[in-house]
């Protein structure tokens, strides 16, 4: 557009607006706050320390209940999408499932995502065929769960993907996909890298210990890990939920590459958090604006509230 177009057109805008009552103003900043909340999620993780769910031990800071928790994050931040922990949710009979969708419909909120943790003996790429299966089979039973929910994903564990277990990864991975499929159920998996902010900490220190040699058949890089991470992903047909942390992105360039990467898989979901080695408005900018990302920002802290309300602020002020 030529400069004087620019400049005739927001002209015209800035009357528009001018000319509207008080009343249809607010209506329309309403509708554009509303349209930033719609694309935020918030993980019941954040809230692990205020939780009253099972495996944990009680203090006086657990004063909040799971069924509760979609109502408190509605009301605080006006979020109405919420992301489970499996082991957040204490009992998988019928009728436990149908009240805490009850509760979640009530705060006119929706599951968007089950992110399943059965530990590290069952993921899709460890080795022993049996421990593969009992993967399977849990998978199956949590995708019918989240159809029971009203949830729309469901997030796998891959564990440590390399070059030699691939072989077996893809195909146990599809088998979960293709059953996430039959039921409209998205099944994904994140970006778990172990390199970024982590490899530079106490570079260079005197005295400090040599980095342990690499699995084998493990890529020595974040974006070798994240290669075959997007490889396994499309082989299998499933799909991505990018967490900008476990991307293992040293800079703003490997975040973005990164993100570039999964893009053609994703799920319409992904982690948001901030980090010391790239600045999170400008990844979320880069999505927008080159990529045409239409989907969730999930936060994911371990800070509670201050830290929801610190990512949550950075995604309101940059949408």
């Amino acid at each position: 557009m030529e400069r004087r177009e620019f400049l005739v057109t927001a002209a015209a805008g800035a009357a528009a607006i001018a000319g509207m009552s008080p009343r249809a103003r607010a209506q329309a900043a309403q509708r554009a706050s509303q349209a930033k909340l719609d694309r935020i999620s918030i993980m019941t993780l954040n809230f692990q320390a205020l939780l009253k769910v099972p495996d944990t031990q009680p203090t006086p800071e657990r004063t909040l209940e799971l069924f509760d928790l979609p109502a408190m994050i509605a009301d605080t931040y006006g979020v109405h999408k919420v992301e489970f922990q499996h082991y957040h949710i204490a009992s998988t009979e019928p009728a436990y499932l149908k009240d805490l969708r009850a509760a979640i419909e009530k705060a006119k909120s929706r599951m968007t995502q089950i992110n399943v943790e059965f530990g590290n003996d069952l993921t899709f790429s460890v080795a022993p065929q049996r421990y593969r299966t009992m993967t399977i089979d849990l998978t199956k039973r949590w995708v019918d769960h989240a159809v029971a929910l009203g949830a729309q994903r469901v997030m796998v564990n891959q564990g440590t993907l390399t070059t030699v277990n691939k072989e077996w990864a893809i195909p146990t991975l599809k088998l979960m996909a293709d059953y996430g499929k039959s039921k409209n159920i998205i099944v994904s998996v994140e970006t778990r890298g172990v390199g970024g902010g982590g490899r530079g900490r106490g570079a260079g220190a005197p005295g400090a210990p040599p980095p342990p040699p690499p699995p084998p058949g493990l890529p020595d890089t974040s974006r070798g890990r994240n290669e075959l991470l997007a490889e396994v992903i499309k082989s299998a047909g499933s799909y991505s939920n990018v967490d900008v942390g476990g991307a293992a992105a040293a800079n703003q360039q490997e975040l973005h590459d990164c993100i570039r990467m999964m893009f053609p898989f994703t799920a319409g979901s992904m982690h948001t958090r901030v980090n010391a080695n790239w600045d999170l408005a400008t990844c979320i900018r880069f999505m927008e604006k080159e990529l045409g990302w239409k989907g969730l920002y999930t936060i994911e802290t371990g800070q509670g509230h201050a830290g929801t309300k610190e990512i949550y602020d950075v995604v309101i002020a940059t949408l």
